[in-house]
């Protein structure tokens, strides 16, 4: 069994409280791995865990059982990771390496005043005559950049922290004397830390983190800290301690917005492969192909068209504007949202040396970077480069790439990035100069979201990926998690998060969300119609009905709901029930073709013929070039018999050019049961052109039963299934 398939073998055991059998596993693992002091501390856990069980045997009290077992299992997960980690050492060069020349966590203390004296230095240098000062800075900058590197990598690889080592890394996180960007970057440390190896101590201090005052600390921390808690979820219960300072963070009411908005902007990933294809396919090559398009017609409404059997069109107004426009225009929504609209762009710009090193993956943007300081000031468009990267559009990690690329791109891929960013800077600069707590929250949100990018970028791109679980790849919907929940479950939150999944047609999960709902919703009729439209979607119409029955009994005069509590019976089969619901939303519209063909679809069904045709007929009397009428009448004539009226309706669509595969195959039908057995076949075979032959035959079994009722016989159509294939 190959390493990962046994430490996830132990994991399951452990997750599953089968504590002896992990216990027999992880002594054969440990034994072999050879590491003395692992071995000496899952001694102590077996002997532990076997007196427990010899006091239990012999029925000796011990109040403190339950605790020590959970103590016992935690600890059991710690072992099975570390010794994995281990082997994982001795596999990797590169990581034995890393983890020898950084694991010492007593480096860190003089690391960490090194940093600061550097950048005392660098505050003071502007005084040395110019001459010297050059030479100065880029000796200390220099410095800087290989203090930071060795800062994080022994953060990272270092493990077995005590409480001095976590006060230290916590004195060294929350340093003003530390630049900012660096101790941001350093708190990212902490969180690949954790996700190499789980430990108790580094969460805790992602929790002390996370209610810093600084936004690039504090955001990063809890951000970091919702990731390690999904991938450890199973783990938490055996570390009362953790689960403690975890919920301690939902006293603060600033904190718990914060982890709202997060909880937006990691459901909003999940599209990021959907933009990522629309962007790479459509939107940036037709905007290279309309070099004409100005900002002012990006400055539009969001455009999108309403299926009238989708949503709701009272859940949001919708406008219309032509194709090119809609893709720019749902270009800026994405951008608007947070979504991540660049990664397609950026996705093939991380070859770089500068993201061969980890850290570099988790930075701030920095234009003091040593690589970055040697590109602004030769870029002839300084200004604009720096517009670009105090943008919001842009990730970290993108800005990078934007600097290392920004001569290899087409002119006009840089001028509309450059543009964009220009003019975010300049509505970003609109407004009052003090910082409101409104403004400080914004930013707060602005940083999450570019460093929730960042990670995605780093999960999905780098060199370094293969080594962790990749967290974007699990639902990340925080009200699944029973350590998370309780920090998001008011009900606007709540409730927020049910809109959005619905809006982005995550409807299983919807529902889900929306069951928590229900007591603050009951008299919500749109809330009813949410929930019966997700189940609808899922396939579930019997529930749905539920649901809207509830809210047909709140508003009964939706048109909305009684047209989709018929669609759930029509797909139930129950086409009486459909077409009372059809009939009474046909009373509130009646000349809403969509309802008169449905309504007509069904008594069809049911061989009310006439009735069918008093509702086909109408929709051409509104509509006489419409096409759906047409077919509707065609085929309705076909069932009833009435193969000269068929004919007809199916000429007017093959003259008119409107034809599709099957009308001509629906054609040929009423061509071979009138005894025209040429014209029919012609037909068939002019419908096998515009799909295949194979699909023609399938037609053919499956109305097969139609045409024998209308006098074809079994004999005949095997004939004509070999005429086809000749």
């Amino acid at each position: 069994m190959k390493k990962n398939d046994i430490h996830s073998h132990i994991e399951s055991l452990l997750d599953k409280h089968q504590l002896k059998q992990a216990i027999d596993k992880l002594a054969e693992v440990i034994t072999e791995d050879g590491d003395w002091n692992l071995y000496t501390k899952f001694s102590e856990v077996r002997n532990a865990y076997g007196y427990m069980l010899e006091y239990m045997r012999k029925g000796m009290p011990d109040p403190d059982r339950e605790k020590l077992y959970k103590e016992l299992l935690g600890k059991c997960y710690i072992m099975n990771d570390k010794w994995t980690q281990d082997c994982e050492e001795k596999r990797n060069i590169v990581y034995l390496l890393y983890r020898r020349q950084y694991g010492n966590s007593e480096d860190i203390f003089p690391m960490h005043k090194k940093l600061a004296e550097n950048r005392a230095n660098l505050a003071v240098v502007h005084m040395m005559p110019e001459a010297e000062r050059k030479k100065v800075e880029k000796k200390l900058a220099a410095n800087h950049e290989e203090l930071l590197k060795d800062l994080f990598y022994s953060i990272w690889s270092s493990d077995d922290w005590n409480t001095p080592t976590c006060d230290e890394i916590y004195a060294l996180l929350t340093d003003q004397e530390v630049d900012l960007k660096d101790r941001a970057t350093l708190v990212s440390a902490i969180t690949l830390g954790v996700f190499n190896c789980f430990e108790p101590q580094k969460i805790t201090l992602i929790c002390r983190l996370a209610d810093n005052n600084e936004l690039e600390i504090s955001v990063r921390a809890l951000i970091g800290l919702m990731l390690v808690v999904f991938i450890y979820e199973k783990r938490l219960e055996n570390f009362p301690e953790l689960i403690y300072a975890i919920q301690s963070l939902g006293d603060s009411k600033t904190i718990r917005q914060r982890i709202h908005n997060t909880q937006i902007q990691l459901l909003r990933c999940r599209e990021t492969q959907e933009i990522d294809r629309k962007m790479r396919d459509e939107i940036i090559p037709a905007m290279l192909k309309n070099p004409s398009l100005d900002d002012s017609k990006l400055s539009k409404g969001i455009i999108m068209d309403t299926d009238e059997d989708g949503k709701n069109p009272e859940w949001q107004e919708w406008v219309e504007n032509d194709k090119i426009i809609d893709k720019l225009d749902e270009m800026i929504k994405w951008q608007m949202e947070g979504a991540d609209v660049y990664m397609s762009t950026f996705s093939q710009l991380k070859h770089f040396s500068f993201f061969d090193e980890l850290h570099n993956w988790m930075r701030p943007f920095d234009s003091k970077v040593p690589e970055i300081a040697e590109i602004l000031p030769a870029d002839s468009n300084k200004s604009l480069l720096e517009a670009m990267c105090s943008s919001h559009f842009f990730c970290n990690s993108d800005k990078y790439s934007f600097c290392f690329t920004l001569q290899q791109l087409q002119k006009e891929q840089r001028q509309m990035m450059i543009q964009r960013a220009i003019d975010e800077k300049d509505l970003a600069n609109e407004g009052p100069d003090t910082i409101s707590l409104e403004s400080k929250e914004k930013e707060a949100e602005n940083i999450g979201n570019s460093y929730i990018h960042d990670l995605y970028r780093f999960f999905k791109l780098s060199l370094f990926r293969n080594k962790y679980t990749d967290p974007f790849t699990l639902s990340l919907i925080l009200l699944d998690n029973k350590y998370l929940s309780f920090l998001i479950n008011d009900t606007a939150s709540v409730m927020y998060t049910f809109n959005y999944l619905i809006d982005k047609e995550y409807y299983e999960e919807a529902y889900k969300i929306g069951t928590i709902l229900e007591n603050e919703n009951s008299k919500s009729a749109q809330f009813y119609q949410k929930m019966g439209y997700a189940l609808q979607k899922c396939n579930r119409h019997k529930d749905a009905l539920d649901y809207y029955t509830k809210s047909d009994i709140v508003n009964p005069d939706s048109l909305w709901t009684m047209r989709h509590i018929a669609q759930c019976y029509r797909t139930m089969g129950e086409y009486e029930k459909a077409l009372q619901y059809y009939k009474a939303a046909h009373d509130i519209a009646p000349e809403n073709m969509s309802l008169l063909l449905q309504a007509g679809e069904c008594h069809a069904i049911l061989k009310q013929y006439d009735e069918a045709f008093e509702y086909f007929f109408k929709v051409e009397y509104l509509s006489p070039q419409s096409l759906q009428a047409w077919r509707a009448i065609a085929w309705c004539s076909f069932l009833n018999g009435n193969d000269k009226q068929a004919r007809h309706y199916y000429s007017k669509l093959i003259e008119e050019k409107k034809a599709k595969y099957e009308d001509y195959i629906n054609a040929a039908h009423v061509e071979w049961i009138s005894g025209k057995k040429e014209d029919a076949v012609n037909l068939y075979k002019k419908a096998a052109t515009l799909n295949d032959t194979a699909q023609v035959l399938t037609s053919l079994k499956e109305d097969k039963d139609i045409l024998l009722n209308r006098g074809a016989t079994d004999f005949e159509l095997t004939l004509l299934h070999d005429i086809i294939l000749e």
